[in-house]
């Protein structure tokens, strides 16, 4: 496979930013087509505008085909004057459909709809991303779809995130002239589902393990962790609607080496778990991981590998069984 892309981000010599994107392969066809104005009529409210069309086939634990068109529109606002602080209210509507076997064939959908209104709030004082050495993130985001909206379903999705680090030592530069740095990083995720998503659960509710896909876990397999507890040999067995949860949590500790702005190596601990209703949601009773992870900006964005051994893994007889899981992991590029 591969991509093709076009970014521009000065667009007519007024800081307005276009971007055209279309990736392809065996498994994936990705097309998608943005618009940015930061400062609509040279004020404070930003626009964007963005259409998309997507095609892929996840084999991972046999998941299946789907394909997915649509777009948004979204507005920024400033809060109280702050550069750092954004509130943004967004519309959008998608449609889709499903194809070939797996999971998804179990889906009664053809041509489904959703119909999505969104609020977000944003706090992002990060410096040096993707990688970041100082700086907080602080996000916290709000859909509420179909109802009076229309769509095929109703239901609300709240989701928050933090993330926070902070440099304790430098050193001399190793690779460029930037000085490598000792970061200490905390991040914690979480969200609620609220409602019935009906045939979008498989991209609106919520999975845990692994880094391939839904919520991360390192130590654990992909979709191995689900409200019912860890699933002992996950590779083995196709995703099932019972993997989904409507809530769940994660938590990283992180101690990395800052290289430069294209190296990095870190250890983490992380701590997570997934539940059947937000009500469900206990914070004392998470599946633990640790351990070592580098991570490399190449032209496709900041790709990694992570070894992570999960204490809390047990064999089919409900013994301990901790193991070592590696992974590899793409990680989005972070927002400027």
């Amino acid at each position: 496979g591969g991509f093709v892309g076009f970014d521009q981000p000065n667009l007519f010599g007024e800081c307005k930013r276009g971007s055209l994107q279309c990736q392809f392969g065996r498994y994936i066809r990705d097309f998608s087509l943005s618009y940015t104005d930061p400062q609509i009529r040279q004020s404070n409210v930003s626009g964007t505008v963005s259409l998309y069309n997507q095609k892929s086939r996840f084999i991972i634990r046999d998941i299946g085909q789907s394909n997915t068109s649509g777009g948004q529109l979204q507005f920024g606002f400033p809060i109280g004057g702050s550069r750092y602080t954004r509130f943004f209210t967004s519309y959008g509507g998608e449609r889709v459909s499903y194809g070939g076997d797996g999971l998804v064939a179990t889906i009664n959908c053809n041509g489904c709809f959703r119909s999505t209104l969104g609020f977000t709030l944003d706090h992002d004082t990060r410096f040096g991303t993707p990688f970041p050495y100082s700086g907080v993130h602080e996000d916290i985001a709000l859909q509420v779809n179909g109802g009076i909206l229309g769509g095929t379903s109703a239901f609300q999705r709240l989701t928050t995130e933090m993330r926070g680090y902070s440099t304790l030592a430098t050193f001399g530069s190793a690779l460029g002239p930037e000085p490598m740095a000792l970061v200490f990083g905390l991040s914690a995720r979480a969200g609620a589902l609220f409602g019935d998503p009906g045939p979008f659960f498989v991209s609106q509710a919520f999975s845990l393990g692994g880094v391939q896909y839904g919520q991360p876990l390192r130590g654990y397999e992909e979709f191995s962790i689900t409200p019912k507890g860890y699933l002992p040999n996950a590779d083995q067995f196709q995703a099932q609607r019972s993997s989904f949860g409507n809530a769940y949590y994660t938590s990283t500790a992180e101690l990395g080496l800052r290289i430069n702005q294209q190296m990095y190596l870190d250890a983490f601990y992380d701590a997570g778990n997934l539940w059947e209703r937000p009500r469900d949601f206990d914070p004392t009773r998470l599946f633990r991981g640790a351990g070592f992870g580098a991570s490399l900006v190449t032209p496709l964005g900041p790709l990694g590998v992570d070894l992570g051994y999960g204490f809390d893994r047990v064999d089919v007889f409900g013994h301990k069984d901790p193991k070592w899981q590696a992974t590899l992991k793409a990680q989005p590029q972070a927002a400027a």
